[in-house]
């Protein structure tokens, strides 16, 4: 399974805690493993160590729009995770409220990871040497 593979099934398993006994719990855990491989991903293709917690992603000015979208949506979707689960308020409210926005900034990643994998498909090189492609570009 390559990087972005793993992002897309990691999106579709966030969606589906929406309707689990514990929804807000699950869905931190699996929200936090598909912001880590997306800046994973992100942190390949711009040249950059990847993280070892999920938060922010900090880019350099040279690094390409494609990656600055990715990293961008990831960081969105860390700031949500983090609204969501925040103790400071009823997690029943927080829920209701973020899970719409978590939902629309997952469908941005994920169009954005899917025009991805279709430029990697349309390439004889295979995933690998796509991503390292697109990175550059």
């Amino acid at each position: 399974m390559t990087r972005i593979e793993r992002c897309l099934s990691q999106i579709q398993a966030i969606r589906s805690v929406e309707t689990g006994v514990e929804p807000p719990y699950v869905a931190r855990s699996r929200i936090g493993r598909l912001t880590m491989s997306t800046a994973d991903l992100v942190a390949q293709a711009a040249g950059i160590p990847a993280p070892a917690l999920p938060g922010p992603i900090q880019l350099r000015d040279d690094v390409s729009g494609k990656i600055r979208a990715l990293a961008s949506c990831c960081n969105r979707i860390v700031e949500l995770a983090r609204h969501i689960a925040q103790p400071s308020e009823p997690l029943d409210q927080r829920w209701k409220r973020g899970w719409k926005d978590l939902l629309q900034e997952l469908q941005t990643l994920e169009r954005h990871l899917l025009n991805l994998r279709e430029e990697c498909r349309d390439t004889k090189h295979g995933h690998e040497a796509t991503e390292r492609r697109w990175m550059a570009e």
